[in-house]
């Protein structure tokens, strides 16, 4: 079905109007690409939002996109990008007045609004049209079938959902290849900072021993059939990773490599540039070529006829960032860019398979769809130091394996070509580890807790901790010795973390500090759960939960009533909770009438909090004694006769919610 056909939810435009039917949206001017009308055809002058209703029913997208006939070569260009309920799924950079349409097509499965997005850098002329817009029907499907990479190197099994998630950290691996993949996978977990990624391993063949290796890091192996020969040339399945792992930010790294330093600052660069680019290292580490053209000749065995052969225009063949593909990074649009670009190369499969003797000739290719959208981002060297042209010196500082280049420290060391025989002693010692620390974290909740917290009292300062786990205990001002960690908030997500508590209760929302804090330890677990008691909660709560991550801040749930109350009311519902925060009233009757039915709420051995029992103007302590006479052990952390006093001090209680002896009373 053609898109104009399907009920339109909103447009925006950067001038005229939104153009369907063909229509150009202004003076009263109609679509025309290449001398060719195209009466369904939609324009949209960047910046563009169009959104149309697809109510679920539709499986696929595809469209060409272009500048109209109407602007002079070169004039202006445009980056579009399309979105499934908020998800790119297609995307082309960098198209130009002149050029002919770009390929557009994703997956829509269930989606239920389709966003067309048009974005420039240079706005004027910039007539940016989708040509023909279709919408496949069908139902809805999961995805069980296959796709062939931009390069034709494999065949894709897309039986395993993947995604979305926030990072992907993709390489390919195949038979003889496990010593190197065993030593990159253990040095990124040992040494790269990238435990909040997923890490993907695209396994050609199926003999198990790269599967075995995937595993032992809880790495997400992904199955591919060769089409062609497996040699370096198949790594140009990364060109093709978007296609196949749904995330924000990718990294793709080869196989022989050692990771020594952390790699968080690329994911920091990639949201520092602009959108649609791709960051490598410079081929050789600058001991390379002075432009495109220049490698094609002397690298990759290219003719004067290749240029016409692959539409390299003379600004293509002058671009002067020739980069090594070992290393390469960049957001989810820019991926999918990159996979479109290389698919409209023309005859770019069979040029790299012509020269067998050439097993590196995808690298040309994707350095040209880096020219073809102009999307290069310079990264510093010593994240992709070539051993096929340099060296480096390795020396061990402690358990640390470094490497010294030109004076300087190495974060990646790439074994490429004749430099995987270099500095063997190093190799392998990852390798050799049995039981790694393995797999990603579930979630960096307390860290995500922060920025947010951090975010909410920008606009608030210390007063805003009045009446938290940061409240001084006179509650008329906050204090924080160390903004960096907020151990006393650190202590509470980490005790609840740790003791594997799914269901929190708490009574006393006030500003809402607390709850969030117990949000980020539960929220990466199913049915995770901060059910939170207050009659008159502060409205600042809703605020601060509505800055955390999604994820935190839907599993909290607010209850505008008492804690006795609300205690009594979940007991008679059968509500079953591992720990409970009690911090409302902090007066002897009341914390000694919540702890009764708390212990009754909690679960044989659960954790029983109790906050403020320092307050100056309250009679926790009391209640304290009271709860031991009753047989609970009370452990009191804030009562050490030496140290330093962390800020205003904890003044919080742990009681296990069990008796020390059958002989004692209880609170029943």
């Amino acid at each position: 079905m053609h898109l104009d056909a399907l009920p339109l939810i909103n447009a925006r435009v950067g001038y005229g109007r939104l153009g369907l039917h063909g229509d150009m949206g202004y003076e009263g001017k109609t679509v025309s690409v290449r001398r060719e009308p195209c009466p369904h055809a939609v324009s949209a002058h960047p910046p563009a939002c169009v959104q149309f209703a697809l109510g679920g029913q539709f499986r696929g997208f595809r469209s060409r996109v272009a500048i109209n006939d109407d602007v002079p070569a070169g004039r202006s260009h445009a980056d579009f990008t399309v979105l499934a309920d908020g998800r790119a799924v297609a995307s082309a950079a960098y198209v130009r007045a002149g050029e002919p349409p770009h390929n557009l097509a994703g997956d829509l499965t269930g989606a239920q609004v389709l966003e067309l997005i048009v974005t420039t850098s240079r706005w004027a002329y910039c007539h940016a049209v989708w040509l023909d817009p279709w919408v496949d029907e069908g139902p809805a499907c999961t995805r069980t079938d296959t796709m062939v990479d931009c390069l034709g190197r494999a065949e894709i099994t897309l039986s395993v959902p993947l995604g979305p998630v926030a990072r992907c950290v993709a390489t390919v691996a195949s038979r003889g290849f496990e010593g190197r993949l065993d030593d990159l996978l253990g040095s990124l977990l040992a040494n790269g900072g990238c435990h909040d990624a997923r890490f993907v391993v695209f396994v050609i063949g199926d003999d198990g021993g790269c599967e075995r290796v995937a595993a032992k890091y809880g790495a997400l192996a992904v199955r591919c059939r060769a089409l062609a020969g497996v040699n370096a040339m198949s790594k140009a399945i990364l060109y093709s990773v978007a296609r196949v792992v749904d995330a924000r930010q990718y990294l793709c790294l080869d196989a022989d490599m050692l990771v020594l330093r952390d790699l968080g600052p690329i994911f920091g660069a990639i949201d520092a540039c602009p959108e649609g680019s791709i960051l490598a290292c410079r081929e050789g580490n600058g001991q390379g070529f002075s432009n495109l053209a220049h490698a094609l000749k002397t690298a990759y065995g290219g003719r004067d006829s290749d240029v016409a052969r692959m539409a390299i225009t003379p600004d293509m063949a002058a671009y002067s960032l020739v980069v090594n593909d070992g290393l390469f990074a960049g957001g989810r649009a820019a991926m999918l860019a990159l996979d479109g670009a290389i698919r409209e190369i023309p005859q770019a499969v069979q040029w790299v398979d012509e020269r067998r003797d050439i097993w590196w000739r995808n690298q040309f290719i994707f350095n040209l769809a880096l020219a073809r959208l102009g999307c290069g981002v310079e990264l510093d060297g010593s994240l992709n130091v070539q051993l096929h042209t340099q060296d480096v010196r390795f020396h061990s500082v402690g358990a640390r394996i470094e490497a010294e280049w030109r004076g300087r420290p190495v974060r990646v060391v790439h074994f490429s070509g004749v430099g995987k025989n270099k500095n063997r002693e190093w190799q392998g010692r990852y390798a050799r580890v049995p039981d790694p620390l393995s797999g990603p974290g579930d979630g960096y909740g307390y860290a995500d807790f922060l920025s947010a917290l951090r975010a909410w009292l920008g606009l608030r300062g210390l007063s805003g901790l009045v009446w938290s786990f940061y409240g001084t205990t006179d509650a008329r001002s906050g204090r924080v010795r160390d903004p960096s960690t907020f151990p006393l908030l650190a202590l509470l997500h980490n005790i609840i973390r740790a003791n594997g508590c799914v269901r929190v209760l708490e009574t006393g929302t006030a500003r809402g500090i607390s709850a969030a804090c117990l949000a980020s330890a539960v929220a990466h677990r199913q049915g995770g759960r901060v059910v939170t008691l207050d009659p008159f909660p502060n409205p600042d709560s809703e605020e601060l939960w509505a800055t955390l991550p999604e994820a935190l801040g839907r599993c909290i749930e607010l209850r505008t009533v008492g804690s006795l109350e609300g205690m009594a009311a979940a007991i008679e519902a059968g509500e079953r909770y591992e720990a409970a925060l009690l911090d409302s009233i902090h007066e002897e009757e009341h914390v000694w009438s919540e702890f009764r039915l708390a212990a009754r709420l909690v679960c044989p051995g659960g954790l029983i909090l109790i906050h403020d029992a320092i307050y100056l103007h309250g009679t926790v302590e009391r209640a304290l004694r009271r709860i031991e006479a009753a047989g609970y052990g009370v452990a009191r952390l804030w009562t050490a006769e030496d140290g330093l006093p962390e800020d205003d001090r904890l003044g919080l209680a742990v009681i296990e919610n069990r008796t020390r002896s059958p002989d004692a009373g209880g609170v029943a």
